[in-house]
């Protein structure tokens, strides 16, 4: 019945939360694949999605799958567009990861990510709190920071690039971010709340930024 017009490609899907949005903006026939290297989040993104794809009869196929971003079971060129919010900080590095993002698209590739002027590595620390005789965490993840210099040398570097740009997100509900949503609830210790009009996790600014990548 319906002509498959593209495939959109979301790594680092988590629960799927960003399918709502894509429902609601793209307005042609698409294809979504949600890809996560959590188990948990993909049995979640299933239970939530599956049974209700033809709610938006423009999207024709919902598939989540397991997924490391270092090394993705997808072919070259997979999908139209592929996008990846709010991961990449969370990895000890991101070259390898990056080069993946844009093997697996045609002509465009979304990243949402922190980047200042300043580089940062960061480890935050996970209970219980345990280190090794050199002092090292036992339990952390990455939160690091890049500087636009350093993205810039990284994405020049790559083949196959024909342009890129890169700018602040300045485009987020500050009214959505905070403690208004948990009234009469545990409120989460690393909940993002707003300072001065930036956006600050614990003692962190993210300093969040769109890098959009053509082929």
């Amino acid at each position: 019945k319906y002509k498959v017009k593209g495939k959109a490609l979301d790594i680092g899907c988590g629960a799927g939360h960003y399918l709502v949005s894509l429902d609601k903006r793209i307005k042609c026939h698409f294809s979504y694949y949600g890809y996560d290297a959590t188990s948990y989040y993909i049995e979640l993104a299933r239970k939530a999605f599956f049974k209700e794809t033809q709610a938006n009869p423009l999207r024709l196929k919902t598939v989540f799958e397991i997924g490391d971003i270092f090394n993705l079971p997808l072919n070259d060129e997979f999908a139209d567009v592929v996008m990846c919010s709010n991961l990449l900080h969370h990895l000890p590095s991101i070259t390898k990861p990056i080069q993946e993002l844009l093997r697996i698209t045609k002509k465009y590739v979304t990243i949402r990510m922190l980047i200042g002027k300043v580089s940062f590595r960061i480890k935050q620390i996970n209970p219980p709190e345990e280190y090794t005789k050199d002092g090292e965490p036992l339990n952390f993840n990455y939160f690091n920071i890049y500087s636009e210099k350093y993205i810039e040398s990284l994405v020049h570097a790559l083949k196959g690039v024909k342009e890129y740009n890169l700018f602040p997100d300045t485009k987020f509900d500050s009214n959505n971010i905070g403690n208004s949503n948990y009234k009469g609830k545990a409120v989460p210790h690393d909940l993002t709340t707003i300072i001065n009009g930036m956006q600050v996790n614990n003692y962190i600014i993210l300093p969040w930024h769109f890098l959009i990548i053509r082929k």
